[in-house]
Parts: C-alpha cells; structure tokens; sequence
C-alpha cells in the first residue's frame, strides 16, 4: 500500500522509502505497493492541481515560459532550488513537486536506440553500457504495459518489437505539415510514442 507520508500513525512502518516519485520512482512505487510492499514516497514540492496547468489559459505561452519552465532557475517556483549551470552546456529539466518531471514532460515516450549502449565502442565517446538494448527490451515492454504507453508498431530506426499495448494517437494539422517537410527532405520520421492512453 502507498500512502502519504501524513497518512502514517506513530506505531506504522515503511518497508521502503522512495525519494521522489517521478517517471522512475512513482513506476517503482506501483510495483511495490502492488506487491505487498509498505512504501512511502517523499517529494520535494506539493500536489499540482489540474487546473493550475496552463495550456487552457489563453495566456499558455507565456505562463510556459515563465511558472511552468522546465527550468527551476527560470521557474522559481516555492519549492525550486537554484542550480549552477554556469560550466554545463545542459538546462536541467525539473520540477518540484508531486511527480517530479512527469508534470513538464510531455509523456514523449521513446526508447534509446540500440546504438546509444555503445558509444564508447561506436564513437568514442563515454563508456559502453553493461547491458544491450536487448537485454532492456523485455522490461521496456514491461514498462510500456505499465504505463499505457499508445503507439504505432514497426518503426524500422529500431529492432522488431513488441508493439505498444494502446493504438497511437492521431496526428495534427501541424504533425502532418511537419510529415510533408520531411518527406520531401527524404528523411524518415515516425509517430512517437506517448505515455498517454488512447483508451481505457
């Protein structure tokens, strides 16, 4: 059972304590709790409420820009901290709060590409990863599962898969212009995967 950390009486115990319940710690949490698991999850920041979030307002680009920047040092939210980017070439991408990144991310669903476990080997970059991507597959599966992720199977950039369990979405005016724009350049593009279901 996950339960809030106020919900606890003095005489309860967490078995495991899971800071920050974003992408990766709210997924954890699930399987836990689902499992027997007494977990509790503690965040930095409170609940977001729906209809705080922006893309209603007619004013969405600015308040985008401003209250909801991925960036806390642009946010500067209540419960943002500041964070020295000074000798980095990468913004980071938080949020304070109930969720974590989830609340900015855009459910934007892709996988890494076979490739991106071997940089060190490929270009000289990094190190190896000490798995393959098809060692991760079975659990990308499990997490799509887990998730809802909604999607079009067979996109020919990655290994045959197992195709998401939810149908895509359809694509805009605006996704469809794009899609013209890259045929013509002749370059491959794909629906991407959301971690937003098309249906129940």
């Amino acid at each position: 059972m996950a339960v809030a950390l106020d919900a606890l009486t003095a005489k309860e115990r967490a078995d495991v304590l899971i800071v920050g319940a974003g992408a990766a710690g709210a997924v954890a949490a699930a399987y836990l709790a689902r499992h027997g698991v007494h977990v509790v999850c503690l965040e930095q920041g409170g609940w977001t409420n729906a209809s705080d979030f922006p893309g209603t307002k007619p004013e969405w680009e600015l308040l985008a820009q401003k209250s909801w920047n991925p960036n806390p040092n642009v946010r500067a939210g209540r419960a943002d901290y500041p964070c020295d980017t000074s000798e980095s070439d990468v913004n980071p991408l938080m949020y304070a709060g109930v969720g974590g990144s989830t609340v900015l991310y855009a459910a934007h669903w892709v996988r890494f590409l076979p490739s991106d476990f071997r940089t060190h080997t490929l270009d000289g970059v990094g190190r190896d990863w000490p798995f393959t991507y098809q060692d991760l597959q079975p659990y990308y599966h499990r997490i799509d599962i887990a998730v809802g992720t909604s999607g079009l199977a067979g996109d020919p950039a990655y290994p045959p898969t197992t195709p998401p369990p939810l149908p895509p979405h359809s694509i805009s005016a605006i996704g469809r212009k794009v899609a013209e724009g890259m045929n013509k350049l002749g370059w491959h593009w794909w629906p991407a995967p959301n971690a937003i279901p098309t249906r129940d």
